[in-house]
């Protein structure tokens, strides 16, 4: 009895053993689970954390680009509010309606008709010329009263194009003959002999030169200042003189008033009165007589021009 006590107790401890074992091999089953489960849900954060991060750092990159690019154009529209401020006294050019305003205290306090540049472009020596009243804010820097102008090459040859001529250009130096534009005067025979030395004389042609400050034709020694502020054509050739010299200055083209904005551009008269409302300029703005005598009396040097 007592053997098969004991022997059923060994049975029961074996067996209650082997329940301890399962159990704690289920739990460390259960535990390995959970390990590897807690493994899964650390690296799936650590991705939405890197994610996340990489996503958050690309906000925050292209936020802080629209905060740039928003405070850039706030900074530039400050400064071009600023740049356009009322002043004291400003001149406006409308070149579509082809106007002259001058605003003072925000009250137009004088409006005009002008004319502006044509738009048309030229071509000399491989240099294009566009014949524009430029568009921007400018300063009248002086004023003149009984202006002179002084053509530009371009002027000469644009002439030249509308009569179908050539140009030449007159330097200092040389000489140019009168009758053909050519630069070296020919002889001529004048077909009366000189009975006593039984030789033929001849008679040289008129040839253009500079002399000092003005342009002369000479013709057998004998020189003839060529009118001052008039165009010089030789044959079939248009004389373009050298700056400075009487013949390269012409009066009262510009009226009586010019009003100087700088690089040649300026608010004046002009004898094109027929043309005034229109887009026919080379670039400067035109008024008649009356009017720019009128803007030149109330304009002050230093006065904003805006042209648009």
């Amino acid at each position: 009895m007592k053997r098969s006590l004991g022997f059923l107790a060994s049975w029961a401890l074996l067996i209650v053993a082997l329940a301890v074992c399962s159990i704690a091999v289920a739990a460390e089953a259960m535990n390995l689970r959970e390990m590897r489960r807690f493994r899964r849900f650390e690296i799936i954060d650590e991705m939405i954390e890197r994610n996340s991060g990489a996503r958050a750092g690309a906000l925050r990159a292209e936020r802080q680009a629209g905060i740039d690019s928003v405070s850039s154009k706030l900074s530039d529209a400050d400064t071009a509010l600023r740049d356009f401020e009322d002043t004291d006294q400003t001149i406006l050019v409308s070149t579509a309606e082809n106007k002259v305003y001058v605003r003072r205290d925000r009250n137009i306090i004088f409006e005009a008709v002008c004319s502006t540049g044509k738009g048309t472009t030229l071509v000399d020596n491989g240099r294009t010329m566009v014949f524009d009243t430029p568009i921007g804010k400018f300063r009248i820097v002086s004023k003149e009263e009984n202006p002179i102008w002084v053509p530009p090459d371009w002027h000469y040859v644009e002439e030249a194009r509308k009569n179908g001529l050539q140009v030449v250009r007159l330097n200092r130096g040389d000489s140019i003959d009168a009758t053909t534009g050519s630069a070296t005067a020919p002889v001529r025979e004048t077909g009366v002999w000189n009975w006593l030395g039984g030789e033929k004389t001849t008679a040289a042609a008129p040839v253009l030169k500079v002399k000092g400050d003005t342009i002369v034709e000479v013709t057998n020694g004998v020189e003839r200042e060529l009118p001052p502020g008039q165009m010089i054509r030789a044959g079939n050739i248009l004389v373009i003189p050298p700056l400075g010299s009487k013949q390269r200055r012409f009066d009262k083209v510009l009226g009586a008033f010019r009003l100087n904005l700088g690089d040649g551009y300026a608010l004046h008269g002009t004898l094109q009165t027929t043309q005034l409302g229109r887009s026919v300029s080379h670039g400067c703005i035109r008024l008649g007589d009356r009017d720019i005598a009128t803007l030149y009396s109330i304009a002050n040097v230093g006065d904003e021009v805006v042209i648009y």
